[in-house]
């Protein structure tokens, strides 16, 4: 026999469902007679603590359930207005929902409760249950949820009072709850589905069989990854500006520079540096104050003098157990200038459980993403973000420009302020997919999980296999990736992930993002999402395979998740 459980866990599931399959409403208040041979037991169960209604569709004061193995049954209304018993497993089919894409037309089409929606356009919470409860919440170093945020201001929590993102009270995540899949491809139509229920040929999504075990949700960082400087005792602010010309005053303890026009913007207060390739000047020193984007000063004394070649960087350590740790907080520069493997081990630094972002876990967001808004093009469904900037070299040297928090003000919403040319305006913008700051632009995310190797993909979900530039421990995907660069036409006929089958589209046609491909054979590693001058090339879909384990760039972040 099922459990009551499990039918009270898919509550709101089945009464989405409901509305879809009857479409009436009524205000009958007692439900019908109970079928021969069931009993009947409280509905409330552990989701309500009472009779429940929604439009007057369904009454969910009680379920039978049968005692010889038969499925438990909710009454819900026909289109007559009269209460009919149905088994859950009639509403769980239906309340699957998905796209088909066929790639010859470039067309789309919704299947299941989102059926009758328009692509390109957001249907109705209700219709799609798992990503209407993806959330930001305050998760402490063993795992926990502290606190939930509320769901249109991310600086207050949920029961209204201030929240505080500043990882005094954990890092602030996007919760997001397990489902199952469906793929499918009849050629040339890609279908894919998904459910919060076990539906017959439906998976259980591999994000959520997680280091080989089964979990309920997984945790992606609410912000880009910022890294926690364990020496200092503070977080801190990703930073690197090699060999540029710089002026230093003893009078006042003053580092000014008319090289670009915004290099210190995103320095804050008491962060730690380092100074190299000055003559009197290297050593390790505390911003004081930020005085104007092109000037700061130290709390420790300077030589007056001139440096052509002057190297400034934020103070890191990538020790494995003592190092820095990689972090989701507001209020900082995003941290950069890691390898893959770096910023993997920063991860691991804040406990167990603890991870950068991995492949399935990025492929599950794309696949929410995708059948929500039934379009490849996220930047035409959500807004470019940050990505179409003009002047990010003569601006701070392709630095980060925008600190972490910009988008708290609409909490768990899907939307975009970012888009200009300019970036100290883009300072200040954002995009956000429920709650997934910069999900996409701004810098570059290294996605971890997954090697490439001439050509072929490996993937892992297991963090203690994780290595660079092998297989061992991996699984192939079975494919071939293209072996050149070009706008993605077609997909991979696999259920694992997004990954390109062919180029040769457009900014505006199939999947519209952009892939780059290794230059030569050998092992490669994965970013994605593109940087904050990459324009139409960068998206939901935009993948880079061409950099190998040793790339470590001022654009390469990444972002921290359980």
């Amino acid at each position: 026999m099922k459990t009551l459980l499990k039918a009270t866990k898919f509550l709101l599931v089945f009464l989405a469902a409901a509305l879809f399959l009857f479409g009436q409403t009524s205000d009958a208040t007692v439900a019908p007679a109970i079928p021969s041979g069931w009993t009947t037991v409280p509905g409330g169960g552990v989701a309500t603590p009472g009779p429940v209604s929604v439009e007057g569709n369904v009454k969910a004061g009680s379920y039978a359930i049968n005692d010889g193995g038969a499925a438990e049954r909710i009454p819900v209304t026909d289109a007559a207005g009269n209460f009919v018993w149905t088994d859950l497993p009639t509403l769980l089919q239906s309340a699957a929902y998905g796209v088909s894409w066929n790639s010859n037309t470039d067309t789309y089409t919704r299947v299941g409760t989102t059926a009758s929606v328009p692509v390109g356009t957001d249907p109705a919470s209700s219709l799609i249950p798992v990503e209407a409860n993806m959330r930001r919440c305050v998760v402490n170093n063993a795992g926990q949820v502290v606190y939930y945020l509320d769901s249109t201001n991310s600086n207050y929590k949920a029961d209204g009072t201030a929240a505080n993102l500043t990882g005094a009270d954990g890092q602030v995540m996007v919760q997001i709850p397990a489902f199952y899949e469906r793929f499918t491809y009849v050629a040339p139509v890609y279908t894919w589905e998904i459910s919060t229920a076990p539906l017959p040929g439906f998976t259980l999504d591999p994000a959520f069989i997680k280091d080989g075990v089964q979990v309920p949700y997984r945790y992606i960082g609410a912000y880009e990854g910022v890294l926690y400087d364990t020496s200092a005792g503070q977080y801190t602010d990703g930073f690197y500006q090699p060999a540029f010309s710089c002026t230093f005053s003893s009078t006042g303890n003053t580092v000014s520079t008319t090289a670009m026009t915004g290099p210190f913007a995103l320095l804050t207060a008491g962060d730690k540096i380092t100074i190299s390739g000055t003559t009197a000047d290297n050593g390790t020193f505390t911003v004081a104050s930020i005085v104007s984007p092109t000037s700061f000063t130290t709390v420790e004394p300077l030589v007056s003098e001139t440096d052509a070649s002057t190297v400034i960087q934020y103070q890191v350590d990538w020790t494995a157990g003592t190092g820095d740790v990689l972090s989701s907080v507001a209020g900082h520069s995003p941290a950069i200038e890691g390898t893959r493997a770096q910023f993997r081990q920063a991860a691991f630094n804040r406990g167990p459980g603890w991870r950068d972002e991995d492949y399935d876990l990025y492929s599950a967001v794309q696949l929410l993403y995708l059948v929500e808004y039934a379009s490849f093009n996220s930047q035409a469904m959500i807004g470019p973000g940050i990505t179409n900037v003009t002047d990010w070299t003569a601006y701070n040297n392709q630095n980060p420009i925008a600190p972490t928090g910009n988008s708290d003000g609409i909490g768990n919403a899907t939307g975009n302020t970012a888009g200009s040319t300019a970036s100290a305006t883009e300072m200040t913008m954002y995009m956000s997919y429920r709650g997934i700051e910069d999900w996409y632009g701004h810098i570059w995310t290294f996605v971890d999980g997954v090697n490439i190797g001439n050509y072929i993909p490996y993937v892992s979900n297991t963090a203690s296999n994780w290595a660079d530039d092998t297989s061992t421990n991996y699984t192939s995907l079975g494919i071939t990736l293209p072996n050149s660069d070009g706008w993605q036409s077609t997909l991979a006929e696999i259920s694992r992930g997004f990954l390109p089958l062919t180029v040769g589209a457009s900014s505006s046609t199939k999947i519209t993002d952009y892939y780059y491909n290794p230059a030569s054979t050998g092992w490669r590693v994965v970013i994605a999402g593109g940087s904050a001058n990459y324009g139409a090339a960068a998206g939901a879909f935009d993948m880079n395979a061409n950099n190998s384990s040793g790339a470590a760039y001022r654009n390469f972040g990444d972002r921290l998740c359980y």
